[in-house]
This record gives C-alpha cells, sequence and structure tokens, in this order.
C-alpha cells in the first residue's frame, strides 16, 4: 500500500499521452485556473437545488473491476454535505502553551509526570566539560580514551555548544505541562533553528504526553550525533517542516496495540460481537467520552466527532474503538485522512507538511491515545459557494484511473499476490491542498474522496489478510486533478 500513492505521478504521465478529453482534466494542477473555474457563478436554474441535485449525484456507487490477481469492486454510499462547500486559505499551526495546558488538564490530570528528553540537561554536559578540562590538567587523557590534549580540548568546544542547546529539565525532574525550548546550533555555534516540544511520561501509569512543534529552519540541517564525551558518531538530518504534532498514550504497548482497521461502525450500533468481554463499552458511550474530552479542551468549536471504527491488533485479540474527528469550515468537514501517506518517503530532505488528524482511541478503559497532527488556521475564504463538477465526469475520471493506478502498483503480471480494493465510502468534503512550491500555505478545496479496505493475500504464505483502510483516490471536485498527498497538491 505505501507504493500506491507514489505511483500516481507515473499514472498521470500515462494518461497524458492518450488523445482523450479526460487526459487534460486529470493532469491539470494550474491553482489559478481552478480557483477561476471555481468561482464562475452557478446556474440560476440550478440554486434552488441541493448539492446532491445540481452534480446529480446518486445515493449509491456499484463499480466492478477484475483483471489477473487485482479486483476492484464498489458498492458504496456516496456521502454529499448539505452545506455548501468553500474553498479557503490555510496555514499550519503549532500548539501553544495554552491549548497544551486544556489537553494536560483534561488527559493528565493530577497524574504525576516527569519530563523525558532526548539530549542531557545543562547540569549534566557542564559535569562532562569539568571532567575534561581536570583530565587535561592532570595529564589523564587516556582514561577517557584521547589521544592527544588538542583532540580533548576540541570536544570540550563541542560540550559548551551543546551546553547552550541543552534544556534546563533533565530526564525524571517533574513534569507540569509546560513546554520547553529546542535550540539547534550548527557547528560554528550559530543557531540554525528553535522549536518549542514536551515529552512527559509516568512510569507507574504508563501515561505519555508528546508535543513537537516544528523547527524554524527552511532549509534542511545536518546535525551530528556525539557521545558523551563530544567525540562524533554519526549525523541526523532536521528537516524543513510546519506545524505540531501531539500524541497521548495511556497503556503499555501490549495494551494498546490496535492499528488494523477491521470495519466501520455507527454510533447507535451495540457492542460489536468481535470484542467479546474486553470491549463492553458501546460506540454511543465512546462518542459521548470523545466528545467531552473535545469540549473540556476547548476544541469543539472547530472539530467534531466524524466516524468510528472497530479497530484491532495484529493478532486479532484485542479490539477498540477509533473515533475520527474532522475540523468543520462553515459547516462542511474536511475529509477523514488517518491512514493517508502523506510524506515522500524517498525524499527526506523534502519539506514536510502533512496533513490534519484527529484521532480518539477508546476502549473498557476510556480514552487511552489520542493523536492530533498539524492543526490547521483558518483564514480568508476564497469562494462561499464553489462551481463543482457533476459525477458524472467524476465517475468517468474513477473508471480510467482506478486500474492504472493498481496495474502501475503490481507490475509483475507473474505475481502470486491477489489483491482486492472493496469501496465502501465515496464522500464529497474538504481537503487540504498546498499552494505549489510553499511550506506554510494551502487551501481547503473540495474533493472527492474513494475509501477502501484493501486485503492483500500470498498464496505461498509470507503474508495474508493485509487489511488497510484509506481513500484510494481522491480528485479535485473542481476540475477533476488528481490529489497527491505526498506532494500536497
Amino acid at each position: 500500500m505505501k507504493r500506491i500513492i507514489s505511483i500516481l505521478l507515473i499514472a498521470l504521465l500515462f494518461l497524458a499521452c492518450q488523445p482523450t478529453p479526460e487526459s487534460s482534466i486529470i493532469v491539470g494542477k494550474d491553482q489559478t485556473a481552478m480557483i477561476e473555474q471555481a468561482k464562475k457563478p452557478i446556474a440560476a436554474e440550478l440554486q434552488n437545488l441541493t448539492i446532491r441535485e445540481r452534480l446529480d449525484a446518486p445515493d449509491r456507487l456499484t463499480y466492478s473491476y477484475h483483471k489477473g490477481n487485482l479486483t476492484i469492486d464498489a458498492d458504496a454510499e456516496v456521502v454529499v454535505p448539505d452545506a455548501e462547500l468553500p474553498i479557503v486559505r490555510v496555514f499550519p499551526m503549532e500548539f501553544d502553551q495554552e491549548t497544551v495546558t486544556e489537553l494536560w488538564n483534561v488527559l493528565v490530570g493530577d497524574v504525576p509526570m516527569t519530563a523525558r528528553v532526548n539530549v542531557p540537561a545543562k547540569e549534566e554536559i557542564a559535569s562532562r566539560i569539568q571532567t575534561l578540562t581536570a583530565a587535561i590538567d592532570n595529564g589523564d587523557l587516556a582514561t577517557y580514551h584521547f589521544a592527544s590534549q588538542e583532540e580533548a580540548e576540541q570536544a570540550i568546544a563541542v560540550l559548551k555548544r551543546q551546553y547552550r542547546e541543552a534544556p534546563d529539565v533533565a530526564s525524571g525532574d517533574p513534569a507540569d505541562g509546560t513546554l520547553l525550548k529546542g535550540v539547534y546550533l550548527d557547528d560554528t555555534g550559530k543557531e540554525v533553528s528553535t522549536n518549542t516540544y514536551l515529552n512527559a511520561e509516568s512510569y507507574e501509569t504508563g501515561y505519555r504526553f508528546s508535543v513537537t512543534n516544528s523547527g524554524t529552519n527552511r532549509e534542511p540541517v545536518i546535525k551530528k550525533f556525539y557521545d558523551e564525551y563530544g567525540r562524533e558518531i554519526g549525523t541526523s538530518t532536521l528537516p524543513v517542516s510546519s506545524g505540531g504534532a501531539f500524541s497521548f498514550v495511556k497503556g503499555n504497548e501490549a495494551e494498546i496495540r490496535c492499528y488494523i482497521y477491521e470495519r466501520e461502525l455507527t454510533f447507535s450500533d451495540g457492542c460489536p460481537k468481535e470484542g467479546g468481554d474486553t470491549l463492553t463499552v458501546t460506540p454511543a458511550q465512546a462518542r459521548a467520552s470523545a466528545e467531552d474530552c473535545l469540549r473540556r479542551s476547548g476544541l469543539d468549536g472547530s472539530y467534531r466527532v466524524q466516524r468510528i471504527f472497530l479497530i484491532r491488533d495484529y493478532g486479532s485479540t484485542r479490539f477498540s474503538y477509533r473515533i475520527v474527528c474532522t475540523h468543520t469550515v462553515n459547516g462542511c468537514e474536511t475529509l477523514m485522512a488517518g491512514n493517508v501517506i502523506d510524506v515522500d518517503e524517498d525524499d527526506i530532505y523534502a519539506p514536510q507538511w502533512q496533513l490534519e488528524k484527529l484521532l480518539l482511541d477508546v476502549n473498557d478503559s476510556g480514552i487511552y491515545y489520542v493523536r492530533f497532527d498539524h492543526p490547521l488556521a483558518i483564514s480568508d475564504v476564497i469562494t462561499e459557494q464553489t462551481n463543482l463538477l457533476p459525477f458524472s465526469e467524476i465517475k468517468a475520471i474513477m473508471k480510467k484511473m482506478l486500474p492504472i493506478i493498481y496495474r502501475n502498483d503490481h507490475p509483475d503480471e507473474n505475481s502470486d499476490i491477489v489483491t482486492e480494493m472493496h469501496i465502501n465510502r465515496v464522500e464529497l468534503g474538504l481537503w487540504r491542498v498546498r499552494i505549489q512550491d510553499k511550506i506554510d500555505q494551502g487551501m481547503l478545496i473540495p474533493v472527492w474522496a474513494f475509501y477502501a479496505y484493501t486485503k492483500e493475500h500470498d498464496p505461498s504464505g509470507m503474508f495474508d489478510d493485509t487489511v488497510n483502510y484509506m481513500p484510494i483516490l481522491i480528485l479535485n471536485a473542481v476540475d477533476g486533478s488528481v490529489i497527491n498527498p505526498q506532494k500536497g497538491y
């Protein structure tokens, strides 16, 4: 599945060579032209129709395709909002201290937490500098494996730079939800980036609370790793990124490893039979817990509970609920992006602005996992009522694209791997795209997303029953172009 989105560009190039009317629409990425098209007035005779009627969108979509070891089928609900879909400008937002404090109070409360930092604190580095200085004075460099005084002095210079970057708080110190400042220096001592972050945990309860805001660097920064006495042992890269990431976990790894989407539920369903005695809370009760968390965190004004899934661990022995919350703009929701691959894994230097995601996992113990990535700040409105393509054109593009995408993802015609794509939901909503060549400017635009469960089976027994749930195709509802989440547009 990780290759599925990455081959979209190959599919687009293939289509660009075809002399069909659809190809020019599919490969179109001119955002200026798209906005002009979106602003075109809607015909007077269509103004009083619902959006579904205006687009002539059906209640369900049926589709079937089979060739070789690939099967794609759809018997899918077609979800169309009642509210008009706008286009709005957005930019990435970091987690400020007020938001972090609210989340801390709701999720951590009075549980004693300790700091967890990935670098030594100032006190520890000062002690190492003192130790090496004394070793030079005493002629005891061999004890610390230095061949010369010059080598030891170079190590002390490295430690002094590290001291300037180091936090005042050390691992194990009490944590109260206060953000720490991270400072990054290059090898000359020049400040190249700063950020704010917080990592805290409780060994007794298994609580972990983490906030990471993006750095200020606008070029990738190569950072060197050193051992405890300033000797270089490797390098790492500080990428260019935008926005913040937050996570909260309550419990150990064995208790929370529910990653597989089993199936979608409704909030009126009873307890799923798969959960047995280990999952007795109902979807409605799980929803109430999530909505209470949003309310007490001050997030309910911008986010609402949208969907609920039954999820399981890889051994199929433990089940939980995953509640998906989405940003709401003018009464219209952004679409679920929980499993979408939105980082270019082949280019670690590519600027990163990941999609906004707010997920809450719930079991009988309550909310035990929260993931809140890259919140959006809403700027000005470009269109309040957007001119959209009729559904018939969107369906024609879908039928052309899906076989091409998966043929390219499975190029070996002799492979025994059997792939099944079961589309169960087609949804019109808002999706964040980047302004091309910008890391911190974007738009929420109307798109059609085709969600599917994907199962792969290898008869040789290497793997079986791999279940992923994600949109397998995202189409711009204005011009029909394919949205590539890895590129952001």
